[in-house]
């Protein structure tokens, strides 16, 4: 079987086995190239050498894949700034293969892998990474070890394993740059021209054999400090895959662990709506009082008075999922709103269907909620509602525990902020998402 058959067949299984990374997987463009080691991504390009892909298993090549799609749902194509290429590769290596091991993948020999940094990002790891380099740029090796090849650096508590491979080599023995793009200094032109995917590892910029990721091709030049701080349409894709995973089956606990990570960084949930609702707010000035500010200059002009902020609306799910509790917390934080806005705050009662609606303003202080309604969750007739009605919200809250996939087909215009109870649920197909606990 030629490596483009092999290539397919595994990105196929790739999508039945394990949908997340499969789903995954197809966002990228396959592209054979002869000059690199292995695989490596950009973000868009899934690049193969064809004779690596010959030489290993369908099952390491699944794992491959995996690898290597896992580096762009971490971002790693636009985190590395001026760090040294081949040890953030190390970095990101370390923070990734332990979640592929647990859900259940099979890596080529050399793939890095130590408990330490079990749940740690890269950043933490390379920076950790960086503290066994002696003075030269030189790390510290251990001894060669029998079976399966891992290539750890000894750390100063004496703990870690590894060979002699001396990871982290001066730019004249690694193929990569600053800018992580390729490098011919110190190789054979003709290794080069037709890599057989077994390049001195101590060159490659993929230590770990199991897939590169270099730099998105918005990199700046010279330094590999992107564009953006962030590839949107990945995190778009995580969370569609995500959900596309959950109606196959649960999630690997340290893959949920990840996804929790990216997608739904922890903040205080309470500063996170006051953040999405204050942003909302429109400022009111009048002529009485004048603005103090310009009085000396002699010129009378309006001053802020109040800040006004549109209706908002507050859907709550009535499945029977939201504790009292939860309610309570939620009713103070709205409360706190209402003293800070002149606005109204429009509940809507929803489980299969709208079941009640309440309306208030600064004169109802303290909110009290009481829930209307039980059975079933579909999210949809909320936003059918608001369109029915003709509201026109500032935004829309939508408090439930997420389980439930009836999500409307379209995007609304207003924004949307999701407020998670529980933990756990589907990852919405748009808006912002906080969880309330």
């Amino acid at each position: 079987m030629n490596a483009d058959r092999k290539l397919l067949k595994a990105r196929a299984d790739l999508l039945l086995r394990q949908p997340f990374f499969g789903s995954l997987c197809l966002r990228m463009v396959p592209h054979e190239d002869c000059t690199c080691n292995g695989t490596w991504t950009d973000g868009k390009t899934l690049a193969y050498n064809p004779h690596f892909v010959d030489r290993i298993s369908h099952e390491e090549l699944q794992g491959v894949l995996a690898h290597t799609v896992m580096h762009p749902a971490c971002q790693h194509h636009k985190r590395r700034g001026n760090r040294d290429a081949r040890l953030w590769n190390m970095a990101c290596d370390y923070s990734i293969n332990w979640i592929l091991l647990e859900a259940g993948f099979t890596l080529p020999d050399g793939f890095m892998d130590d408990e330490k940094y079990h749940g740690k990002n890269a950043e933490e790891i390379f920076t950790d990474l960086t503290r066994n380099f002696d003075q030269a740029g030189n790390p510290e090796i251990g001894k060669q070890q029998d079976g399966p090849k891992r290539i750890d650096i000894e750390y100063e508590d004496g703990k870690g394993e590894g060979n002699d491979l001396e990871a982290g080599e001066d730019d004249e023995r690694s193929p990569t740059g600053e800018d992580g793009e390729s490098s011919t200094e110190g190789i054979d032109s003709e290794e080069i021209e037709d890599s057989e995917g077994e390049t001195d590892e101590e060159q490659s910029a993929d230590p770990g054999g199991t897939g590169e990721v270099r730099d998105a091709d918005d990199a700046e030049s010279g330094n590999g400090e992107s564009g953006d701080e962030t590839d949107k349409d990945w995190l778009q894709a995580l969370a569609q895959a995500v959900n596309l995973a959950r109606d196959c089956g649960d999630l690997p606990g340290g893959l949920e662990r990840f996804v929790q990570t990216m997608l739904y960084p922890k903040v205080d949930w309470r500063e996170l709506l006051d953040r999405f609702i204050s942003a909302r707010a429109r400022n009111d000035y009048a002529w009485t009082p004048p603005s103090r500010r310009h009085l000396h200059l002699g010129m009378y002009l309006p001053s802020l008075s109040t800040e006004q902020l549109p209706e908002i609306v507050l859907a709550v799910d009535t499945s029977g999922s939201i504790a009292p509790d939860e309610l309570d917390q939620f009713a103070t934080e709205l409360s706190s709103i209402l003293e800070t806005y002149e606005t109204t705050v429009r509940v809507l009662w929803c489980d299969l269907e709208i079941t009640g609606e309440q309306l208030f303003s600064r004169a109802d202080l303290p909110l009290e909620l009481q829930a209307a309604g039980g059975g079933g969750t579909d999210f949809r007739p909320v936003f059918k509602w608001i369109e029915q009605n003709y509201i026109d919200p500032a935004c829309l809250v939508y408090l439930s525990d997420m389980e439930c996939g009836q999500f409307p087909e379209h995007e609304p215009d207003y924004p949307v902020l999701w407020a998670r109870t529980g933990g756990g649920g589907y990852s919405p197909p748009f808006g912002d998402m906080i969880d309330v606990c």
